[in-house]
């Protein structure tokens, strides 16, 4: 084993020069010139003829040699400003030519503006190895994108001392601009998908609400946060014969364009069949065949309920979607929780018809699951604040709307659609006595 000057490779961090491990021939016989040994000798000694050479790989190679041929940049820095050792022929050919021997600040200004510097303390530090994804290089052929990892090296004591702290840091970096550019590109898809859905959505969806006689009634979508694909969820106010107003809510069980479009064919469904005068379990049967034949692999879920002032009832029906929510004129709110049907799209289930008897001043809310639904909560606490807030200051339409979003945390980066539909009764003029049993 010889070693070089200054110049040479890494290996002594910390005192300038830097070991050059050479081969040292067997002992015995010298070897036929005309015929120069493998190194490393053959997989199977065996096979060889001969003796495994069984001698260390810095031995065998030399180190400088090894990292100038890797077509990944190297540098190598020691002491605690991390003054250059050895930069490779890679690292050079993308950085330019560094001084050895200046601290890693000056001499190597492309790892301050990566911000991989403060990895390289926490490697003197620590002793453990610290890396960084996809930082950006303005390259001479534009922006090129590196993982950088950064590795404690000691000062090439033996096995038995190598506990003290590291002396020296290799930094490492594998380009990843392939990558990186096509996952820019698939995001960018993705938007340009999201946003046609969003639009598409919004197009389905009433541009105006009716408003009928004797009732109230607002609306509000929101669609979920960037990192979520837009659902199928909807709302809608019909006005059918004899004075009487559909209210409908409905959740298409899929995500992006599809959803969207089946969302459209089943609310443009729903109002026909509300044309119809049908009972609104006849309505949820005639949409569950359609959603099969639209596709059998995508389920919904809706409630269809059909306000009637003469008498001040709701009658609905529901295919598995969530509780209507009713708040009474003395801030009781109550659930429907009578028997649901089987979701839109499964095929053949009963469907019932339920009446509640309405007292002026009450509202109610229909909405879908993404206003209390959570990933780390059971849905039963979310239907619980619901209520709660529901139960408080009562106001308009448009108010409550925008009360209950506030209250459940619904935000523009929220992770689901949420559709809400709030129908309010005016308040009776005079005190009435009621009856036991009405809402």
């Amino acid at each position: 084993m010889t070693s070089t000057g200054p110049s040479s490779a890494p290996g002594a961090a910390g005192r300038g020069t830097v070991a050059t491990l050479k081969p040292t021939p067997p002992a015995g016989p010298a070897p036929d010139t005309a015929e120069p040994r493998s190194v490393p000798g053959p997989r199977d000694p065996l096979a060889a003829g001969g003796p495994l050479d069984l001698r260390d790989v810095h031995e065998l190679y030399d180190l400088r040699e090894v990292l100038d041929r890797l077509p990944a940049p190297v540098a190598v820095t020691h002491g605690p400003r991390h003054q250059l050792g050895y930069a490779n022929r890679a690292y050079q050919e993308l950085f330019g030519e560094r001084p050895v021997g200046l601290p890693a600040a000056d001499a190597l200004p492309e790892l301050t503006a990566m911000g991989v510097m403060p990895l390289m303390d926490q490697v003197i530090r620590s002793g453990r190895d610290r890396s960084v994804k996809a930082r950006r290089i303005h390259g001479p052929g534009g922006h090129r994108y590196y993982n950088v990892s950064c590795v404690p090296l000691g000062d090439g004591r033996s096995s038995a001392e190598r506990d003290a702290a590291p002396t020296g840091v290799l930094v490492f970096a594998a380009e990843v601009t392939d990558q990186v550019l096509a996952a820019t590109r698939l995001r960018e898809a993705e938007r340009r998908q999201r946003e046609a859905a969003v639009t598409l959505q919004r197009s389905l969806l009433p541009q105006k609400l009716e408003q009928p006689a004797g009732l109230r009634v607002a609306a509000t979508y929101q669609p979920g946060g960037a990192e979520a694909a837009v659902g199928g969820d909807w709302y809608d106010v019909i006005g059918i014969e004899g004075g009487r107003t559909a209210l409908v809510i409905g959740d298409v069980m899929g995500r992006g364009l599809r959803a969207a479009a089946v969302m459209g064919q089943l609310r443009t469904a729903v109002r026909a069949y509300a044309r119809l005068d049908l009972p609104p379990h006849e309505v949820m049967c005639l949409l569950d065949g359609l959603a099969m034949e639209i596709d059998a692999n995508q389920i919904a879920t809706c409630t269809y309920a059909v306000w009637d002032p003469e008498p001040s009832s709701l009658t609905y029906a529901s295919a598995g979607h969530l509780p209507i929510m009713l708040r009474c004129p003395d801030g009781t709110v109550l659930r429907s929780e009578e028997q649901n049907g089987p979701p839109l799209g499964t095929g053949g289930g009963l469907h019932l018809s339920h009446t509640l008897r309405l007292l002026p001043g009450t509202t109610g809310v229909l909405y879908t699951d993404g206003l209390v639904e959570r990933r780390d909560e059971d849905i039963d606490q979310g239907l619980d604040l619901l209520a709660r807030t529901l139960g408080g200051p009562v106001g308009t339409p448009d108010v409550v709307c925008a009360r209950l979003l506030r209250a459940m945390g619904v935000t523009a980066e929220h992770d689901d659609d949420v559709a809400v539909l709030t129908f309010q009764l005016p308040a009776a003029q005079t005190p009435l006595d009621s009856p036991p049993g009405e809402v």
